[in-house]
């Protein structure tokens, strides 16, 4: 975490009235073929003012944005303003070009969907709206009892075997994440059903060839039992004949 953001935080748990929330020392969990999102954010959350290539934030400006309010009502505090970084433009903002106006426009339309589908959580911020010429990513720092939720990328999908979130607690005085247990798989290949069916077929065919094999030597040995009563008594009829021509 970047030294000057945790000593600010620690100004702040001081300055700011009501906020006493401690920072989450790790990211949350990084899950393969997956990205996390937070409904919300618990007050104490801080936002950097990350630019775009080519631009930085202006001189008079904050290094991030701080989740900040009260039981009533919460808000960010500050707000993030980048410049161009080129000497002749260093004390106005470009002029974003169409396909930026374009990536931008998305951007907020997206964030405007986010918005409306999260939920007032008292002692929260909603998401931050974006600024003009900001980082593609965004960085957060997390407070203790933040949640974050999972969902697999495009292209794949979810195997879920329990909670897909994972909450920032704190344990014997130190920050921990809980492991969300999330599974991404790929579109195009084959899921855990299938190879069970599979392993479920291969076992029922090698239980009726064990059961065909029994059956077969089981039919064997009547056969074998049978014809050996057979011969015993053609034996013992034939000794019968021989004693009873001895005998006139």
């Amino acid at each position: 975490m970047d030294p000057y953001l945790l000593m600010w935080g620690l100004l702040t748990f001081i300055t700011v009235p009501g906020c006493q929330a401690e920072l989450c020392d790790d990211d949350p969990p990084k899950i393969t073929h997956a990205t996390f999102k937070a409904v919300a954010y618990k007050e104490g959350t801080m936002l950097n003012c990350e630019c775009k290539r080519g631009f930085r934030r202006i001189k008079s400006g904050s290094p991030y944005m701080l989740c900040t309010g009260n039981s009533s009502h919460s808000s960010w505090d500050n707000q993030c303003q980048c410049t161009s970084s080129a000497a002749r433009n260093a004390t106005k903002q470009v002029t974003p070009q169409p396909e930026e106006q374009k990536e931008r426009k998305t951007t907020e339309m997206q964030s405007q969907m986010q918005l409306a589908d999260q939920v007032s959580l008292p002692g929260h911020c909603r998401e931050p709206p974006p600024w003009e010429n900001e980082a593609t990513e965004r960085i957060y720092h997390f407070v203790v009892g933040q949640t974050v939720y999972y969902q697999c990328v495009q292209g794949y999908r979810a195997l879920h075997r329990g909670p897909a979130e994972s909450v920032c607690k704190m344990t014997h005085g130190k920050t921990r994440w809980t492991q969300p247990q999330l599974i991404c798989t790929g579109e195009t290949e084959p899921s855990q059903f299938p190879d069970f069916q599979i392993q479920t077929e291969v076992t029922a065919t090698m239980e009726t060839f064990i059961f065909t094999t029994e059956y077969q030597v089981a039919v064997a040995g009547c056969v074998f039992l049978l014809i050996s009563v057979l011969l015993l008594s053609g034996l013992t009829w034939q000794r019968r004949q021989r004693k009873n021509r001895r005998t006139i």
